[in-house]
């Protein structure tokens, strides 16, 4: 998928007569969805999907992923959302069908499933239903055929949505109303060209170079477009919702990336940053949780990792002069979230290194912050909380180890 900057791109694909290395296949003419991630109606990611015949040359429907069909952590990520396509394919669809496997009542359905011969041999005898314009179930694919010739190739270009099919049909008619792959090929390596442009590099060799923009790419990628092109997005309470000011946008591996992708970002691109932090403070809102997620993933507060790396995001970014966004609301959600995960009172997590140095971090960032707005009382009351952790630095060895300090009462 062609990921845009402002809102969920849609992707066109030309595919030739013989195997691809993809899940999407064709043999003698033969074109079958089989676990492709955009619009693949098998496999254990979701557990209940929709396929539609609009019309000769157009198929619709959803995917409905929860954390009983695994997916993200095997479902421990508590992932839950809808994926609706709008799919057209450049010749007609005459000779098509669905597949259906018959899924048990009460099956568990988590990715160790994949590997079980028995389910194997149950998907294997799929029931195959030629000429099948419309299919709901738990385990559904989509095939169509055409008549081809060597070397000849099927367009097909898909939008996707989160919100609704109307959105993923916007979505691709808004943007992609045309057949033309190789403009489409040369735009989007014109629009990575300027991206990747923000950044010079001179005197390595061509190999440096380009692991260098490799990498710098792989920066780009998450968090990445959540809303259509209408800006309509579908909240953390589950409701649809409109983005003003900011592209909302999910994916943020908070721990994985505070201290190296969003300090580059601020430099680089730092209207992804306003609009990450205004999603993350948007989510607080509407979860009513009013604190931020450790490991956001579409919405859902995965709980992966320690910390609270939204912390140390949002303080970088405002001591960076960033200010798209509501920063002393989020100062208070920074105090929810170490209420919620921190040290607490004892000021160290007992018989965990790593942690206590990442929440005495993480309060001295809420302490920052609340100094860069002007409340000394709570900066001074947040950064006080780092001498209880009973940590020091140690110049000698160049770590953290245990120290006594007294406490006055």
């Amino acid at each position: 998928m062609r990921v845009s900057k402002k809102y969920l791109a849609p992707s066109i694909y030309s595919y030739p007569y013989w195997r691809l290395k993809s899940n999407i296949r064709f043999y003698k003419g033969v074109f079958c969805l089989f676990g492709h991630p955009l619009f693949s109606l098998s496999g254990l990611r979701n557990s209940e999907q929709r396929v539609e015949k609009v019309n000769d040359h157009t198929i619709q429907g959803w995917m409905r992923c929860t954390p009983d069909g695994g997916g993200w952590g095997d479902g421990y990520g508590n992932a839950n959302y809808t994926v609706y396509f709008y799919c057209q394919f450049e010749k007609p669809l005459e000779k098509y069908g669905v597949w259906s496997v018959d899924v048990p009542a009460g099956l568990d359905r988590k990715n160790r499933l994949n590997e079980d011969p028995e389910w194997q041999k149950q998907v294997a005898a799929a029931k195959v239903m030629p000429m099948c314009s419309e299919a709901e179930g738990k385990h559904l694919g989509f095939y169509t055929e055409f008549a081809t010739q060597a070397g000849e190739q099927v367009l097909m270009k898909c939008g996707i949505s989160f919100v609704s099919i109307d959105g993923a049909r916007n979505n691709l008619e808004q943007e992609l109303p045309h057949w033309n792959f190789e403009k489409v090929r040369k735009e989007a390596r014109k629009s990575w060209n300027k991206a990747l442009s923000c950044i010079e590099v001179k005197g390595k060799s061509e190999r440096d170079k380009r692991i260098f923009y490799t990498g710098l790419y792989h920066t780009m990628i998450d968090p990445r477009c959540y809303s259509d092109v209408d800006g309509n997005y579908v909240g953390a309470d589950g409701q649809i919702h409109q983005a003003k000011d900011f592209v909302y946008r999910t994916i943020f591996s908070g721990w994985d990336v505070f201290r190296s992708q969003f300090p580059l970002q601020n430099l680089i691109n730092p209207q992804l940053v306003t609009d990450e932090i205004n999603s993350l403070i948007q989510i607080g809102d509407l979860s009513g949780r009013h604190y931020f997620p450790r490991w956001e993933f579409l919405n859902a507060y995965s709980g992966c990792m320690v910390g609270n790396p939204a912390i140390a995001v949002i303080t970088d970014a405002y001591v960076k002069g960033i200010r798209g966004f509501d920063a002393r609301k989020a100062a208070e959600y920074c105090e929810n979230s170490m209420e919620k995960f921190g040290n607490g009172e004892q000021g160290f997590v007992s018989g965990n290194l790593s942690e206590t140095l990442e929440y005495a971090y993480f309060d001295w960032c809420t302490g920052k912050l609340w100094e860069s707005l002007g409340d000394q009382d709570k900066a001074r009351a947040y950064i006080g909380k780092v001498r209880l952790t009973g940590m020091s630095g140690s110049p000698k060895c160049a770590d953290f180890r245990p120290v006594r300090i007294k406490i006055d009462d």
